[in-house]
């Protein structure tokens, strides 16, 4: 194994001098392969095959997406569920089937069931959103029952498997089981020759599509490039290459639950020892913003699984606003150009809608970053509106957090956005006075929006809603237009993306005079401007805490 600026880079000629049983590996190969030429026969029984559609990449580069995502199940799952069961079926009595799940295995085996006619039984955690669940029955019909056990597919597993100690069913495993694998090949098969790639990326989980795809990649596309891709925090197989063994990770992260396998299979890992050029890895990040950039380019909504193998095409860029500098040398150490042609599976589109929004908030296709400041500031009339005017009037502010915590010093949260000249722009301009300020970018609690506050400080508070337009400059004009009426207690806010901005304020006062005075003004301003209930401030609580 080698590495490339911080990415592990399988080489499959090391591995394979080296890993014991080659022999064997070639015979687990040559069987996958009769194994998919079997399952060609039997797959397009449950569902037809799905587009290859070609996009391009910002640079200029053609990126191929296998549209496994407009299945009648939403997912690629289907065929290696329904090759294990007619496979089944063909030689020997399957009874019932048993299977664990929290998503698309289990819509995969329950068409796979109804259509067979095959009662199944599926174990799901019972954190699986409802929407899956219903799926899952929906697909299935009379012929499957869920079950849910645990709160973790790890839990929904161990349960199944004990169902199976008392001699129910036989285990449809989602990954490490040759004819899974190779109903997983089929879709190689619908690539049409005009697409011929020159590099293939392949989502990996637990290696099952990434296994039985680069099978046939080999066999069509010799000339091709073959990459695994991974998530940062859930890369069990790239670890267990460089092990030389299948290795388990003590945990993993569950933002892209499709692929979020601790442990890879053993045919899996063995074939995926012999058929990958190279294993790369991105971050969630970037995996959002390929899902982003999906939507606005062909209004292709994804899971985030399925967004793994086009952030690694974009990230292979060699343009700043894309590129990733490790995965752009691995990608020239392939020997690939700016002529290449790439492809990849766009896996799965069960997306929990809940899941939009930190997909939204993650995902930037702006070359713009994001920081956050934590500010020291007296607690009177004015000095916010100071500090905006003088540090951030020419800078957009995407994220506000202030509430009253102590009588004679405030302590805002303000997240801005600027190219990264600008804002070490800023920060050298603040470094040169005596401001008081805090980096918090990665701070928990602003992470969260934890945005403290203690109510009985507030004098003669009045809480609204207040618009604003979504342009640099606007906030900073309507805290001019009230200075010296009235004093901020309370400010939450961030950015939506909308043309008029909302934000949560709180505003007192010395007096009801001041107060009346504050309220006429902004009629005459004609911002939007809802006041809230008085009783708004008890629900907002207490704390003593702060951000500083």
């Amino acid at each position: 194994m080698t590495k490339s600026a911080g990415t592990t880079v399988a080489n499959p000629a090391v591995v394979a001098t080296t890993a014991p049983g080659l022999g064997a590996a070639d015979n687990l190969l040559d069987e996958l392969r009769r194994e998919t030429d079997a399952a060609l026969s039997r797959v397009y029984l449950a569902d037809q095959a799905t587009a290859c559609e070609s996009v391009s990449l910002p640079d200029g580069r053609d990126l191929w997406l296998k549209r496994e995502d407009t299945s009648r199940v939403h997912s690629y799952k289907w065929r290696g569920a329904f090759n294990k069961l007619a496979w089944l079926v063909q030689h020997r009595s399957p009874g019932s089937v048993v299977a664990a799940s929290a998503g698309n295995h289990a819509q995969g085996v329950a068409w796979a069931a109804r259509t067979l006619e095959i009662p199944a039984v599926i174990f799901m955690p019972r954190t699986t959103p409802l929407l899956k669940q219903q799926a899952v029955k929906r697909l299935g019909g009379q012929w499957v029952e869920v079950r849910l056990s645990g709160d973790r597919y790890d839990h929904a597993a161990a349960a199944a498997r004990e169902y199976l100690k008392q001699g129910y069913g036989q285990y449809l495993h989602p990954f490490d089981d040759l004819q899974v694998i190779a109903g997983q090949a089929t879709m190689a098969w619908e690539i049409p020759q005009s697409a011929e790639p020159d590099l293939v990326l392949l989502e990996i989980g637990g290696g099952g599509m990434a296994a039985g795809v680069a099978s046939v990649v080999r066999q069509r596309f010799p000339r091709a490039k073959v990459v695994g891709v991974e998530v940062l925090g859930q890369n069990s197989m790239q670890q267990s290459l460089q092990a030389g063994r299948p290795i388990t990770l003590p945990q993993v992260t569950r933002f892209c639950d499709g692929t979020a396998v601790a442990t890879p299979g053993q045919l899996t890992f063995q074939l995926c020892q012999q058929l990958l050029d190279d294993v790369w890895l991105v971050d969630e990040r970037q995996v959002c913003t390929a899902i982003e950039w999906l939507w606005n380019e062909r209004r292709i909504v994804v899971e985030p699984s399925a967004g793994i193998g086009v952030a690694a095409a974009l990230a292979t860029s060699a343009t700043d606003a894309w590129g990733d500098s490790s995965l752009a040398t691995a990608y020239a150490a392939l020997g690939l150009d700016a002529s290449a042609q790439l492809l990849t599976v766009l896996s799965g589109a069960n997306v929990d809608f809940l899941t939009f929004p930190v997909i939204a908030r993650k995902g930037r296709l702006s070359p713009k970053q994001r920081r956050y400041y934590c500010f020291e500031i007296p607690e009177r009339s004015g000095t916010l509106i100071g500090l905006l005017d003088q540090f951030l009037s020419d800078i957009n502010i995407i994220d506000f957090q202030y509430g009253k915590t102590d009588a004679k010093r405030a302590f805002p949260v303000i997240g801005v956005e600027a190219f990264p000249a600008e804002l070490d722009q800023l920060e050298s301009k603040l470094a040169r006075t005596p401001l008081h300020y805090q980096a918090v970018t990665q701070a928990t609690a602003v992470e969260y929006r934890v945005v403290p506050f203690q109510p009985s400080l507030a004098q003669l508070p009045v809480f609204a809603t207040v618009e604003f337009p979504d342009r640099p400059g606007a906030l900073s004009e309507f805290m001019r237009q009230i200075v010296g009426l009235t004093n901020v207690c309370y400010f939450n806010y961030t950015e939506t993306g909308q043309n008029i901005e909302q934000a949560l304020m709180g505003f007192e006062f010395t007096d009801e005079t001041q107060r009346q005075s504050f309220l006429t003004r902004v009629v005459e301003l004609g911002v939007g401007f809802q006041a809230l209930p008085s009783d708004t401030i008890a629900g907002l609580g207490a704390t003593d805490s702060t951000t500083r």
